[in-house]
């Protein structure tokens, strides 16, 4: 199907100010969202018809409350905010910032050592029934504040699942085999196709029926793609008829944590190619033949 070329950015994932001036943003927002947390009386849910989830581990236990203070002070907020733990040791009261957001109603829940995972499946095998949007964070970003609202207003196409960032897949012209990850570009701002490779997290909504898919495939992704959940998110919403739309991020940009990425898995899947490895173990050549479908209309594909 034709994807429309779209000249908007996708929303960026730090501030585009110069380094001195970008971390004293940083230091400012950190600062607003303690306060905000130590003063506030305000429930971080709301009316929203969404769940909120995400997940921490080890020294990133020490920052999660700023993403979540972040999104509790949107301008619209969830029905229910999670955060999924595995730490056998997690104690909340070690955490103050947490343990003030917990009395305003999120809820801190434990689960196995899915990995990354963990900031969906929990929830998908347990609650996919209840019939809510889900949305995707994570710990180590700031969320700007009509995040969710607009996310929320995106989620009104059927068969499509709206995300705030995406890589446009490619596919080696003649062996049906997707390119290797680095070779991708950004998806087009408004695209709307099965080449669209959604990164939960700077934001993303799952419907009730692909959360029924996720349950019913079970922890299979512990063996394709254990550290890559976004591999079998995508891999999953092909198999369900989910496309994947890129949202206008309308002048937003996401916030990173100081010195969070010293534990990400960007390094491990992307810089030492972990992420080829798992895409070939995951996606199915009836996959790659709806991601090349979707881009034969514009000639994305890479030549041998």
């Amino acid at each position: 199907m034709p994807v429309p070329i779209n000249p908007r950015r996708q929303l960026a994932l730090d501030s585009l100010l110069p380094k001195i001036p970008r971390l004293a943003y940083k230091i400012g927002l950190i600062s607003s969202l303690r306060v905000r947390n130590f003063l506030s009386r305000q429930k971080v849910t709301g009316a929203a018809d969404v769940v909120v989830s995400m997940t921490s581990y080890g020294r990133r236990l020490g920052i999660v409350a700023h993403a979540l203070e972040s999104i509790a002070g949107g301008s619209v907020r969830p029905a229910r905010m999670i955060l999924w733990v595995d730490e056998p040791d997690f104690q909340p009261e070690a955490y103050p910032m947490l343990q003030r957001l917990q009395r305003r109603g999120l809820e801190i829940r434990f689960c196995d050592d899915f990995g990354p995972h963990k900031k969906y499946f929990p929830y998908c095998r347990d609650f996919a029934r209840d019939g809510l949007d889900l949305a995707l964070a994570d710990d180590d970003l700031m969320y700007p504040r009509r995040w969710l609202e607009i996310l929320i207003r995106a989620s009104g196409h059927v068969h499509e699942i709206p995300a705030y960032r995406a890589h446009r897949m490619k596919t080696n012209a003649g062996d049906a085999t997707l390119a290797d990850y680095n070779s991708w570009t950004p998806a087009p701002v408004g695209s709307n196709s099965h080449a669209n490779f959604l990164t939960g997290g700077a934001g993303v909504l799952l419907p009730p029926r692909l959360q029924s898919a996720i349950k019913d495939a079970g922890t299979q992704f512990l063996d394709v793609a254990p550290r890559a959940d976004d591999i079998w998110l995508n891999a999953l919403a092909i198999r369900s008829g989910y496309r994947r739309r890129v949202v206008d991020a309308a002048g937003q940009h996401l916030t990173i944590y100081p010195r969070s990425q010293e534990q990400a898995l960007h390094y491990e899947n992307v810089s030492e190619g972990k992420n080829d490895t798992q895409l070939a173990a995951v996606f199915s050549l009836a996959d790659v033949t709806s991601i090349a479908s979707d881009n034969a209309a514009n000639d994305i594909t890479t030549k041998p």
